[in-house]
């Protein structure tokens, strides 16, 4: 596509990436422009014959947001009959295609919309009118038929696609990382011709380290969390779109979600209304109870691992990142000691890794994350120094700040106490935390029914059975793990499904109140 000129859009490129670096210093004439892309004039028709009659210049540079072709005069580009040949000129439209890129960040693609009656094409393959599609580096442009190509399509901007298989640059333009913790990275990825954005997991399988396995890239944990993924269907819970197994990293394609993460909105705010917590807490609680329902613990319930779709108040939350979960039969226990230590339950710890535990461990993490919603500060915490964590956690001693506690009703206590309650036996069920007193509130209950019920209703899921790549590329078989949703939920560019680097949560050291430990004894 484009051989002809190929070579010597690289070395342009190279030049004019050089030349920005300059651009970048603090002495840069304000007057210089930022030029994000190029289109190089190609051959065209089957013959090899120039459609171009001649050219005003070896290259045009794309400056601006907005690049229009076509015979208008108020077009970008017009396309007049001595330039271009008559059989092509003759059936463009006066607007035949715009171009366009949000440059408020460096890393968002170009956009090509095809506003033609006769077909805008890239790579051969026809947009559709009204249609639009991702433009990645070297696509080629024809316009009113496949053969009739006219530019080479160069991305000054461009990341690095050749970071990962061939099969996933192919799909989707890789954009800028939104997180990176223990397990991998999350980048934000948009789908070429459907141009949604979505996140994209990579997950690096294992390696040793220090001669020990690390089991937050165990390949067999990593397919057991793509197992668990693959297997849920409701509203409060992540989607998966598609996997890609590769020889050394799984590629796991998300849903992008608009409103952040839990953790982020209870930092921001300091702590929720007892109605928002509600409303949230609802809603998590019938996405864990659907987890157990299907056989599924999640172990690592956190504010990181809630996120919120969209940034209005009242708005959906789904729980994510199920690297740490594991399928266990109606009379299976887990013996595996995980988790992230803050939101544990005590019976993990006091398994040790050697005993069993149940689902409830679950219903202790809720509790953490209830009482942070609350007050906005951990109830348990290594800052206090007055016991050890492990102490704190198996004892059920939490910090009880009176001051920050003094607002909150007596019913969100009591239900808080009853899910850190250190017996798991004695501690609340999911069926007894939404049959509480505190949880009657018809207001929240019909709102989040109506919430629930409408993703249900719009998206429906089909699941594709494996495909296998046998063709090598680059020394890798990729194999494609794919999911295919209808009506797409709302995404955006704050979601970060990474195993998390650890984030900071307030703690209670309000030193103009009485603090003390509490427990349910």
């Amino acid at each position: 596509m484009g051989d002809d000129i190929l070579t010597d859009c690289e070395n342009t490129q190279t030049q004019t990436q050089n030349s920005q670096i300059d651009w970048s210093q603090h002495n840069t004439p304000s007057f210089i422009p930022n030029i994000w892309g190029r289109l190089y004039p190609t051959k065209t028709s089957v013959k090899g014959q120039y459609c171009w009659k001649k050219h005003n210049a070896e290259y045009y540079d794309l400056i601006q947001a907005e690049f229009t072709l076509g015979r208008s005069l108020k077009c970008t580009y017009v396309m007049r009959r001595e330039l271009v040949s008559e059989n092509i000129i003759k059936n463009v439209s006066k607007q035949h295609f715009i171009i366009t890129r949000d440059l408020s960040e460096p890393l968002n693609p170009a956009i090509i919309t095809d506003l033609s009656y006769n077909g805008t094409f890239v790579n051969g393959e026809k947009i559709g009118k009204g249609n639009s599609r991702v433009l990645d580096d070297n696509d080629v442009i024809s316009v009113t038929h496949a053969l009739m190509k006219i530019f080479v399509f160069k991305d000054l901007l461009k990341n690095e696609q050749d970071q990962v298989p061939k099969e996933i640059s192919q799909k989707y333009y890789i954009s800028r990382t939104l997180g990176q913790g223990a397990c991998g990275i999350v980048k934000l990825v948009y789908d070429k011709k459907k141009c949604s954005k979505h996140a994209m997991k990579m997950i690096k399988k294992s390696r040793l380290t220090n001669g020990q396995i690390n089991h937050l890239t165990d390949p067999e944990k990593i397919m057991n969390e793509i197992n668990i993924m693959k297997a849920l269907r409701h509203p409060c819970i992540i989607s998966t779109e598609e996997v890609f197994d590769a020889r050394d990293a799984v590629y796991i394609v998300l849903e992008l979600m608009q409103g952040g993460e839990l953790f982020d909105r209870i930092t921001k705010q300091g702590r929720l209304t007892e109605q928002l917590t509600r409303f949230y807490f609802r809603q998590m609680i019938l996405a864990v109870k659907y987890l157990h329902s299907q056989g599924i613990t999640h172990r690592d319930l956190k504010p990181e691992n809630v996120l919120l779709e969209s940034k209005d108040e009242k708005t959906l939350v789904k729980i994510t990142d199920f690297g740490l979960s594991k399928f266990v039969g109606e009379d299976s226990f887990m013996k595996t000691m995980c988790g992230t230590p803050l939101y544990l339950a005590p019976e993990v710890l006091r398994a040790n890794g050697q005993r069993c535990y149940g689902s409830q461990v679950d219903v202790w993490s809720l509790g953490v994350i209830f009482f942070v919603c609350l007050v906005g500060y951990l109830p348990f915490s290594s800052e206090y120094k007055d016991m050890s964590l492990k102490d704190q956690i198996m004892n059920g001693r939490y910090r009880f700040s009176q001051a920050h506690w003094k607002g909150v009703s007596l019913q969100a206590k009591l239900l808080m106490r009853g899910m850190l309650t250190v017996q798991a036996e004695r501690r609340l069920t999911l069926d007894q935390i939404l049959n509480h007193p505190w949880m009657e509130d018809n207001e929240i209950t019909i709102s989040v029914e109506k919430l629930i019920s409408h993703r249900s209703d719009t998206k429906s899921y089909e699941l594709i059975s494996s495909v296998s790549d046998e063709k090598e590329n680059s020394a890798e078989n990729v194999t494609v793990i794919r999911l295919t949703a209808a009506a797409k939920r709302a995404m955006s560019d704050s979601f970060n499904s990474a195993e998390p680097i650890p984030k900071k949560m307030r703690v209670a050291n309000d030193t103009s109140s009485t603090n003390s430990y509490c427990s349910e004894d």
